[in-house]
């Protein structure tokens, strides 16, 4: 992050050379814990047919560094890392988020800072 704080990611991509979409979470829940690190998206679905998908600890939680403090820093932080999973080498530079809940904030307060990201969308755009 831009104060040098390191938020820990997992990264699944395919197994090809190439560039991909991306599509990012950013969760205070654990990446670690597929109840929540997978339950909305099947991620080895979305990977086998052609995008990375980051998921993401927010700012002090879990394997993330720093302090959490809930809703203050995501927007910052979810800028950095937008523009982060743009620039990688197998990216093609476009980044769509997902999630509900708090993972759904961390995707608005995102998406009023940076223009990199694509789409986002919650459980409310089933409906």
């Amino acid at each position: 992050m831009r104060d040098g704080t390191v938020l820990y990611a997992d990264v699944y991509r395919p197994n090809l050379t190439g560039q991909f979409p991306v599509l990012l979470t950013r969760l205070p829940y654990s990446k670690d814990l597929p109840y929540y690190s997978h339950r909305y998206l099947d991620t080895n679905r979305l990977v086998e047919n052609g995008f990375v998908v980051i998921i993401q600890d927010v700012r002090g939680r879990f394997q993330s560094e720093g302090e959490f403090k809930p809703f203050s820093q995501e927007a910052d932080d979810g800028y950095d890392t937008v523009e982060w999973a743009a620039s990688l080498s197998y990216s093609t530079g476009k980044v769509g988020m997902f999630g509900l809940s708090y993972y759904g904030y961390t995707q608005l307060l995102a998406a009023e800072k940076t223009s990199t990201l694509n789409r986002h969308f919650s459980d409310n755009d089933a409906e």
